[in-house]
């Protein structure tokens, strides 16, 4: 059996209590530079004109991986990580803009609503600068989020160079646009649901919170903890993999408390064909362990493990989550599939 580490009760509290309530979406309220304005304008019109139908420009390769967490409202908070390539190596501009597909299908809250004397209202739009040392000029990867109520959305997100205000009028700017469908799922309809199992490369701890700009720009922060998401699913054997996730829905026993079994089984692929590998010990989170104060109306139950890989051979493997809800007699099942190779 491989050594393993089930993480502690109070370490995967602290990844839970400060769960997501809401990020406050950029108004863009603030006092802008002219050419600020100028780059703001651009950058929508450009996306405007891809909704429209015109090509979008590719100098600037992007690609989102999108988490998806339940929040104390009925948006779903949606985390996700830009992986941009031939990222220029300067500020630039980003707009991310949520669209309904679909608005006959959307939400009261979430209908595109336009009149002749106002301009449209998106679920989510947002704009960001940001400065060249975070585009690290070729590859870069950043944090961002938005909220969403449950449904399918496409979603917008363009990149701009910032040039300097006195650069040549024949200079052009690096600019790129990407569209990705990403669908919203319902943490709130009552039946027994995870978090996305978020696969983490480290955890920093913070020595203040977050104001509501960087709580933007991070929103993998809880509470005092921030995780920082695994770039790829290939690790050394001299890595760990750690990963982190929350229940929702669960049933309740006598004493109000949810009542899990968290199982951890590891599978190698060879020659097409699965076999069973090790697994941990199983997790149990109940009312002997929670925390008297424990509110499962406000707080859902946290899981993960950290697990070593020196005693996994070169391979591809995949990690079956398994749930078992003893309080409702429901079960579920979450699959990462990862490789291990040579330090």
């Amino acid at each position: 059996m491989a050594r393993n580490r089930v993480l502690s009760l109070l370490t995967l509290l602290a990844f839970v209590v400060a769960a997501p309530t809401l990020v406050a979406q950029q108004k863009d309220e603030k006092k802008r530079s002219k050419q600020e304005q100028q780059e703001i304008e651009q950058i929508v019109k450009l996306v405007d004109g891809v909704m429209a139908g015109q090509p979008g420009p590719g100098d600037v390769q992007m690609e989102i991986t999108p988490y998806f967490l339940k929040s104390q409202e009925q948006r779903t908070f949606v985390p996700f990580v830009l992986n941009v390539k031939n990222a220029p190596a300067t500020d630039v501009a980003m707009y991310v803009r949520v669209v309904n597909p679909s608005p006959a299908a959307a939400t009261e809250g979430d209908k595109d609503k336009k009149k002749d004397d106002e301009k449209t209202e998106y679920p989510w739009d947002d704009i960001h600068f940001v400065p060249a040392a975070q585009m690290s000029g070729g590859n870069a990867s950043l944090n961002r989020v938005f909220m969403a109520t449950p449904g399918t959305y496409d979603v917008y997100i363009a990149v701009k160079e910032r040039l300097p205000e006195k650069a040549p009028k024949n200079q052009a700017a690096k600019v790129g646009v990407t569209k990705t469908q990403v669908t919203v799922p319902d943490f709130n309809n009552g039946e027994l649901a995870t978090s996305s199992v978020i696969v983490a490369d480290k955890v920093n701890m913070l020595q203040a919170p977050l104001n509501p700009d960087e709580a933007r720009e991070r929103p993998f922060v809880f509470g005092a903890q921030e995780l920082v998401p695994a770039a790829d699913m290939d690790f050394g054997k001299s890595e760990e993999l750690s990963i982190f996730y929350q229940v929702y829905n669960s049933g309740l026993d006598a004493e109000g408390k949810p009542n899990l079994i968290m199982e951890y089984n590891f599978h190698r692929k060879e020659g097409g064909e699965e076999k069973f590998f090790n697994k941990t010990n199983p997790q149990n989170i109940n009312a002997s362990n929670l925390p008297p104060q424990f509110d499962p109306a406000k707080f859902p139950v946290p899981g993960g493990i950290t697990v070593p890989l020196q005693s996994f051979g070169e391979g591809e493997y995949r990690l079956e989550i398994k749930i078992s809800d003893k309080a409702s007699g429901k079960t579920l099942t979450r699959d990462v599939n990862f490789s291990v190779k040579a330090s």
